[in-house]
């Protein structure tokens, strides 16, 4: 079957549509992209690999004094945490 697994349409392509025939690319190249259902049940493009790979992420901070550090860990550590969440999502 053409395009089952996607392609590009380059110029005007005519095809099959329930008993009686679509037209593709008529405004030039078109994408026809495969869709899957994910986990979370929703319709969508599906890329090979699941994402941009490892990502190395670096952190350094600098205090004055390590009383004041130890006092402030959990403040760090939750907004570090948000900070790498909000990342993953917007990979």
């Amino acid at each position: 079957m053409p395009f089952a697994r996607g392609g590009v349409v380059q110029g005007p392509t005519m095809f099959p549509m329930r008993g009686a025939t679509g037209l593709m690319g008529e405004a030039g190249p078109e994408a026809i992209l495969p869709l899957a259902r994910g986990a979370d049940g929703r319709l969508g493009v599906a890329g090979p690999g699941g994402g941009a790979g490892p990502v190395q992420v670096v952190m350094n901070i600098t205090t004055p004094d390590v009383q004041g550090f130890a006092r402030s860990q959990t403040q760090i550590a939750a907004q570090m945490g948000r900070a790498l969440a909000r990342g993953q999502r917007n990979r």
